[in-house]
């Protein structure tokens, strides 16, 4: 396996880190044709098509860790293929966490309702403006959470992005370049 790029997510992603908060990184590998479970080339690109917010903030996180020659060039490609498919994704994960620890009581803290908020706020700024921007929150109580889902349904209803990704095409391609390009270079050692 080569390691391709290394990015941190969560917290510090969000500049919403603390002394005690620990780092969370999202690492890319190139495995060759077989996509491994969760971080491996084609993996990322399939679930970039679906705009799923996982692989998303894992590919455009701020904080490169370990860059790559071709880090650049895949943004822009995920950056050309954002679509209201992104909302699935987005409310999915809230609506999850926001049963399982503030309707359930099991942790209904200010941080959690934070970092719930955090990517609601965000999905309705990417559908909205087809932008997405890493800002923290703060304050945010467990009443104000569907407040925030609400909001990201009227982003849904006014989004211009397409239903669908655009240029599927382009990044099947740069996936398919990147393949072998790897091939070329392993045979050449």
């Amino acid at each position: 396996m080569k390691e391709l790029f290394v990015t941190n997510v969560g917290s510090h992603m969000w500049q919403m880190n603390h002394p005690g908060s620990d780092v969370d990184q999202s690492q890319v590998e190139y495995s060759g044709p077989l996509d491994r479970q969760y971080h491996e080339l084609g993996r990322i690109v399939e679930q970039l098509l679906r705009n799923n917010w996982n692989y998303l903030s894992g590919v455009m996180s701020p904080i490169v860790v370990k860059d790559w020659s071709r880090l650049a060039e895949l943004r822009h490609l995920a950056e050309l293929n954002y679509s209201k498919r992104a909302y699935h994704s987005i409310k999915g994960l809230a609506v999850h966490n926001y049963e399982k620890y503030i309707v359930s009581e099991r942790d209904d803290s200010v941080k959690r309702c934070n970092t719930i908020a955090r990517t609601i706020v965000m999905g309705a700024r990417l559908l909205r403006e087809g932008v997405i921007e890493y800002k923290p929150i703060s304050g945010a109580s467990p009443k104000d959470i569907p407040k925030f889902i609400d909001e990201l349904d009227m982003a849904l209803k006014e989004s211009r992005l397409p239903e669908n990704p655009e240029h599927e095409n382009e990044l099947r391609e740069f996936l398919y370049d990147v393949r072998v390009s790897e091939l070329e270079a392993n045979r050449d050692r």
